[in-house]
Parts: C-alpha cells; structure tokens; sequence
C-alpha cells in the first residue's frame, strides 16, 4: 500500500538496526513510500549537566550505501540530536511506520528488548515494528492474534492489507488460558472445554468474515487454541514472516498503552512483531 508518509528507521550501527534497517528499506521498495532513516545523537542528563553521546560519523555514509544497494529511490539519511526515544516520537507523528530493532547499542546494557523500542511501541501513534531475527526466513504466512477486541481487529486489518501486497496467508490465531474444567463423571469429557472451544470459533469466524469480504484475495485461516495467548502466538511466530498484535486487547487492565501479551510477544517472539492502535 503506497503512502505519502514515510517508514521511519532508527539506525544506531548495531546488528538490531542493521537488520531493522535492511527490513525497512525492503518496505519501502515494495510499497514505494519514502523512507526515512534517522540516526540520533543521544542528549542525555547526568549530576554533572547535559551530556551529548555522539554516533559513530561513518553511520550515516554507511546507512546511504545500505539503501543504494537495496535499490531504495526515495530515501533520506538525517542525523539528529536529542533524546532519542522523544525524537523517535515526535518524528511518528507524520510517519505511517517506525521500524526498530530489538535492542540498541547504549552505554548501560539494556533488558532483552531494548528501552527505547519498547518506549516506542508503546507510545507510538502510528503502527510499528519491532524487528527479531527470523527462525525462518522463507516463511509464507502472517501471525495475527485476535480476541474480539477494536484492537485486534486493526491489527488483522493490517495484517490482511499486508498480505494483500506480499500473497502470504494470514493466520489468525485466538489463544486463552484455561482453567481447571468440571468434568463428566461418565465419558471424563472436559465439557467447559469444548463448549469454549466452540465459542471460540465463532468468535474468530464473526472477526475474520468481514476481513475475507473486504480482501478477497487474501487467503486467511482461524486456529482458536486452549493455550495462553501470548504462548500461542510466540509459538506460532516460529513459521511466520511477521506476528501483528494489537497494542492491547481485552483485559482487566484495558488501559495499558501496551498490554501484557503484547509485551510479551515483543520480547519472545521468533520473527518481526508489528503492534498496530
């Protein structure tokens, strides 16, 4: 899907970016947007006063010649100054993607998702990936978590435009944990079980109809699985090119700007995550 607003690319010189970079500028050929990389010297505040960390200088020759190879028509190279989760955004706000890796070069090591990617996801106002090494790169299928949710019918809607252009198969998968079920005296049939299952269905059939009408194209298919939802989806992650979860769901605790699961799919998952509001 073509669009005026560009993909958004931090760029550190680490692995994490390097691979996020590469990802994004794949992006950008295959939907013609603009992409725009940004490398950031970070503005940071000690006991002592501001301090300014500067990027290696080379970074920004290197990101250019990474977007020639790549063929990328419409890219920019800029480098910044600043807090560098606040630029990322700022910079959001007129962006229709912001690709990030998983973790970041810093001079404090960071928790096994970095802070600034996790700031982001969780504050951004426009979709944003978080690009995980793939355990299979010839993957042919889109991940996409639903519970029932506005949420999680956004992120199918993303993930359905997305296979529109790429030809994969959308998965979409609704996981739950479950919970000690009454049983059959008679036939030991966990009846609560089943009786979900089935509720479960229909759920994922009433979410996914509209999707087939709107992309018919589109090949998707529904598993509803008796597992906790983020377990299922990492699972799941394993033979998929991109998981897409909504920046949260239903829930206790709805008003989290990124929820439990979709946290923790950021941080297990085995491929690139998008989180869509």
């Amino acid at each position: 899907m073509t669009t005026n607003q560009p993909v958004l690319v931090a760029y550190d010189g680490s692995e994490d970016a390097e691979r996020a970079l590469v990802w994004a500028a794949h992006e950008s050929v295959r939907t013609g947007s603009p992409l725009r990389v940004v490398t950031i010297d970070d503005v940071s505040t000690s006991p002592w006063g501001g301090e300014i960390w500067v990027r290696d200088p080379e970074m920004v020759a290197h990101a250019e010649a990474v977007l020639g190879d790549l063929g990328v028509e419409d890219g920019v190279v800029e480098r910044r100054v600043g807090n560098v989760a606040s630029t990322l955004l700022d910079l959001s706000e007129s962006a229709s993607l912001v690709v990030l890796g998983s973790n970041g070069r810093g001079r404090v090591p960071e928790t096994f998702l970095g802070s600034v990617s996790q700031h982001v996801a969780r504050h951004a106002v426009c979709p944003v990936v978080v690009v995980r090494p793939p355990r299979r790169r010839d993957a042919g299928r889109i991940v996409v978590g639903l519970d029932g949710s506005a949420m999680s019918e956004a992120a199918l809607d993303y993930a359905c435009r997305r296979a529109e252009g790429t030809g994969e198969v959308v998965v979409a998968i609704h996981g739950w944990k479950v919970h000690t079920p009454s049983t059959d005296v008679f036939s030991s049939t966990a009846r609560s079980v089943t009786d979900t299952l089935e509720e479960k269905q229909v759920l994922l059939g009433e979410s996914i109809a509209g999707m087939r009408a709107a992309y018919p194209d589109v090949v998707v298919v529904s598993e509803a699985i008796p597992v906790a939802p983020a377990d299922a989806l990492v699972d799941a992650s394993s033979n998929a090119s991109l998981v897409v979860v909504g920046s949260r769901g239903r829930g206790f605790f709805s008003g989290l700007l990124l929820g439990s699961v979709s946290q923790d799919v950021l941080h297990r998952a085995h491929c690139p995550v998008a989180i869509v509001r």
